[in-house]
C-alpha cells in the first residue's frame, strides 16, 4: 500500500504521531510532504505528486483542506490535533486504532460534495468547505446581488456573501448564523456577511442549480477566496458563480456518526 502522510509541524505531539505513523507503515511505501520531510531529516514529494493510494492527515481540519486543494481524488484519513475536528475526525488516542484499520483494508470510504468556483468564466478552485467573498477594504462593503439560475434572487450591501455546502455548514457558515445541514442532502447555503438589512436571512438552494453573486459598484473589490486555500481578486462587472464540482472529496470513515460528532463538538 503507498501512503501520504502530510502533517503539522508547528505542534510536537503532531511529529511525535508522524513518526509512529511512519512506524506502524514500516514495511509499505510511505511518502512524506515536503516540510515534514524536512523536519523529520527524510526526502519529501509534494502532495500533488505523491499518486498514493491513500492520504494520512495530522492535523485540524485545515490540514485537511489543505490537502484537498492539492490531491482531491485520493481519500483521506484525519487524525486530529487541531480544534473541533469535524474532518480530521480521528482521535489521537485513536490512531493507532485506526491506522491498523486503513492497512488491513477495513475502513469503508465516504465523498462529500465541493463546488466549483469561476470568476467571470474564469475557474479558480474547487471547495470542499464554503467559497467566501469579502470586501477587499474592510472599511468598505460591497454591493451585490444573487442569481439562481439567472433569475435574480436579492439585492444586498455588507461586507459580502459565503456559499457553503453542507460539509462546510459546521464552519464558517454557522459562525455567520447558517443552518446546519446534513451532509446526506445535496444543498449549498448562501449566508450573507455583516449586511445593511439586519434580518438578512442564510438561503438555501438545491446544488443541481447555479448561484452567482454579481458585484454591482465600480469602485469596490472583493477577495473570493475557496477554503481559506485559494484567493482571487474580483471587481464591479465580475460574476462569481458556484456550482456543484463534478469532483468530490474522499474520506475514510470512522466512528462518529454526524449528529454525534455535532453534539460533541459543538
Amino acid at each position: 500500500m503507498k501512503i501520504g502522510i502530510i502533517s503539522r509541524i508547528d505542534l510536537e505531539k503532531a511529529l511525535d504521531l508522524t513518526k509512529e505513523t511512519l512506524e506502524h507503515f514500516a514495511d509499505e511505501e510511505v511518502l512524506l510532504s515536503p516540510k515534514v520531510a524536512e523536519k523529520l531529516g527524510e526526502k519529501g514529494t509534494p502532495i500533488e505528486k505523491m499518486d498514493a493510494e491513500a492520504l494520512i492527515t495530522v492535523g485540524g481540519d485545515g490540514t485537511v483542506l489543505y490537502t484537498v486543494q492539492k490531491a482531491p481524488n485520493t481519500p483521506i484519513l484525519g487524525i486530529n490535533m487541531g480544534g473541533r475536528g469535524f474532518l480530521a475526525d480521528v482521535n489521537p488516542e485513536e490512531a493507532s486504532e485506526a491506522l491498523n484499520n486503513l492497512k488491513k483494508g477495513e475502513l469503508e470510504t465516504l465523498e462529500r460534495e465541493r463546488l466549483k468556483v469561476e470568476i467571470s468564466g474564469n475557474h479558480i478552485a474547487e471547495c470542499l468547505n464554503e467559497g467566501v467573498i469579502r470586501s477587499k477594504e474592510p472599511s468598505r462593503n460591497l454591493f451585490f446581488r444573487i442569481l439562481l439560475n439567472g433569475e435574480e434572487v436579492e439585492k444586498n450591501r455588507g461586507d459580502g456573501v459565503l456559499i457553503s455546502t453542507p460539509t462546510g455548514s459546521t464552519a464558517y457558515a454557522m459562525s455567520a448564523g447558517g443552518p446546519i445541514i446534513d451532509p446526506r442532502l445535496e444543498a449549498f447555503v448562501a449566508v450573507p456577511l455583516s449586511t445593511h438589512r439586519p434580518r438578512a436571512l442564510p438561503l438555501v438552494f438545491p446544488m443541481s442549480s447555479k448561484l452567482e453573486v454579481e458585484l454591482l459598484e465600480y469602485d469596490r473589490k472583493a477577495d473570493v477566496t475557496a477554503d481559506g486555500q485559494v484567493s482571487k481578486e474580483a471587481e464591479k462587472g465580475d460574476v462569481i458563480s458556484f456550482e456543484k464540482s463534478e469532483n468530490s472529496a474522499k474520506f475514510y470513515k470512522w466512528k462518529g456518526k454526524f449528529y454525534e460528532k455535532m453534539r460533541e463538538k459543538l
